[in-house]
């Protein structure tokens, strides 16, 4: 669980709000283990920093120093 005390486990729908998509695919991802979740019975809840953690991970085109040889190199 989260390191903070005192964090509160996130609905599906406040997922969805945080992260500005449809509860459907909330739900969804959750089903197919894609989105970091914890099971309580028939309660699915998410804990906030997991799910940031994850949208971190998901980013993709991130800006790479120019390859050696290149660096002084103007278009």
């Amino acid at each position: 669980m989260s390191e903070q005390r005192g964090e509160r486990l996130l609905s599906a729908a406040e997922v969805a709000d945080l992260l500005a998509v449809p509860l459907t695919w909330v739900r969804e991802a959750a089903r197919q283990d894609q989105l970091p979740h914890v099971r309580l019975g028939r309660y699915v809840r998410f804990e906030r920093e997991q799910v940031l953690d994850w949208v971190a991970r998901q980013r993709s085109g991130r800006v790479r120093a120019p390859a050696p040889g290149l660096a002084g190199i103007r278009e």
